[in-house]
Order: structure tokens, then sequence, then C-alpha cells
């Protein structure tokens, strides 16, 4: 078997199931060997992934979903030698946004099943990988915020988001922390939010470094000092858009390694998977992983 797909039943609101005919119907056109696998739980992905990575040599592995599926498979297959593709189905799909704007599944699924792998880096963040963007601090406790709200009746998508936003704003936290960037130490008596970015793109599109190469051997920080709720909405559209860099509230350096520590715990986001810790250790490997480019 060369090529596996791990379908996220969930991811895209269920679009992911409607993909399996497409997939069966090209693969038995080219006469590929192929299964296909569908996630029951959170973390099954990585179970898959591990199970058939140790199976198979050379396996091309396909995540059917967002970044969180993308993320899932991953633990399961760094340092095996499979090659990690994305089909992009989720809401979101940010790493596959730093080599391609084409986001139709079914128009990259007959370019992703030929298509060369290449090298990438890879991010180590304390126990876990990830391979696009981590952050820590008011964006991800706007994720957080956003997900307490989609357990509530009619608070789904943007709905949610937006709640999520303004219950961070409310709840608006004051975070201090510590950097160690390479050799360099950075003091930040209050901290709105910190990025750690190999990839470019996090959020839906956001571009909190807009300048990261996922392959270029550097991991691209971006620290944000603490502003008052007004300027909280002053800033967030120059973020969106990526012109937020010269900003005085803004701190920027390329690095290899990164440790963050805190007082009290934080939320933190790694390709859109949620956690809480108040120290962070970031590792980036150089070329790490094999990426089936577009």
């Amino acid at each position: 078997m060369k090529h596996l797909f791990i379908l996220n039943p969930v991811a895209g609101k269920g679009k992911t199931m409607k993909l399996i005919p497409e997939i069966k119907e090209l693969m038995e056109k080219h006469s590929f060997e192929f299964k296909i696998e569908i996630t029951k739980a959170p973390g099954h992905a990585t179970e898959i992934a591990r199970e058939y990575s140790n199976k198979y040599p050379d396996l091309r592995i396909y995540a059917v979903g967002g970044d969180g599926t993308m993320n899932e498979v991953l633990q399961g297959m760094v340092g095996s030698g499979s090659y990690l593709g994305v089909v992009p189905a989720g809401t979101g799909n940010d790493f596959l946004k730093s080599f391609c704007s084409v986001m139709n599944p079914s128009r990259l699924l007959p370019v992703l099943i030929q298509a060369e792998a290449i090298p990438v880096d890879l991010c180590k963040i304390n126990d876990r990988y990830f391979l696009n963007i981590a952050s820590a601090g008011f964006d991800a406790d706007v994720v957080a915020n956003t997900q307490y709200l989609k357990k509530l009746p009619f608070m789904q998508g943007k709905i949610a988001y937006i709640g999520g936003i303004l219950l961070s704003l409310i709840r608006l936290k004051n975070v201090s922390a510590t950097f160690s960037i390479d050799d360099e130490k950075i003091e930040m008596p209050g901290m709105l939010l910190s990025a750690f970015a190999n990839g470019r793109f996090y959020g839906g599109g956001m571009l909190p470094a807009p300048e990261a190469v996922p392959d270029d051997g550097y991991l691209d920080v971006c620290l944000i000092k603490d502003m008052n709720r007004l300027g909280i909405l002053r800033f967030f559209p120059r973020f969106i858009k990526g012109t937020h860099i010269n900003m005085s509230e803004v701190t920027t350096r390329r690095c290899r390694t990164v440790r963050m520590e805190s007082p009290e715990p934080v939320h933190v986001n790694a390709d859109g998977e949620l956690f809480e810790a108040n120290k962070l250790d970031i590792t980036l490997i150089h070329k790490g992983l094999m990426f089936i480019k577009p």
C-alpha cells in the first residue's frame, strides 16, 4: 500500500465524508494501492498514522480535514519516513496556504496524489509537534472561549468566533512572560500574545509573521505587548493583514529555539490544538518532515 487517507468525519461540518467516492474513483483510475481510515475520536488519527507508518515504508499519508486533523496525523508519523499531505476539508487549512492558493479539495486531489514531497521544517513544543504556528495569550484565549460557546445552543461558526473575541475582551488578562530566544532574553511584564511561526497563516488567514518560510531553518517569533481593549480592537485589523510588524508594541525575532516562562498557566494553540502551560520549550528541526507539496 502506498497511499493512506485519514478522514476526520467532524471536520468541515461533515464534508470530508462526501469526498470518499471521489477518492476511491481517483485512486482506482490510477490503479494506486490505497486505504481510507475514518477517525472515531480525538487522538485516533495519531494512532492510525503511527500504526500504518510502522508497517509500510515510504507511505504517503493524507490528512483529510483541517489543521487540527493534520496536527493529529503529524504526531503519529514523526521520524517514520512517511510523507504528509493535506486534503483541505476543514475550516482553516492554514499551513497549506503557505504553499498553495487552491483550497478546493476536489481540485487538489488529482494533484496531490502525483505531487513530489519536499523537506520542510518541523517544530517541537514541549512533548508535541507542530508544523504551522503555535501561539500563547489572547488569541489562544479566543480559541478557548469560542470552543466553550460552541457547546451552547445557537452558537456556531462566525457567531461563536465573534462571541469568543468579545468574551476574551471582557475577561482580558494581565499576562507576564520571560522569553529566551536562542541566546537573547526578553522580559515582558505585560504580554498580549506571542506567536511562533513556521508557516505564514493561522486563524483562518491572519498573518502574525508575514515573512515566515516553512523550510528556511528558522522560526519567526512575534511578541506583542499588552494594550487596553480599544488598543486591541485597533491592532487586530493590522494583525490580520500582517501590517503590524513595525508597530512599537511588536517585537520580532528569527531563531531556532525559544523558551517561554509565565508565572501562571496560559492558553496555548498549536496548529489548532489547544492546551494550557506556564512553560514552553520550542525547538525547530530543520527539514524534519517530508511534505507533499501541491
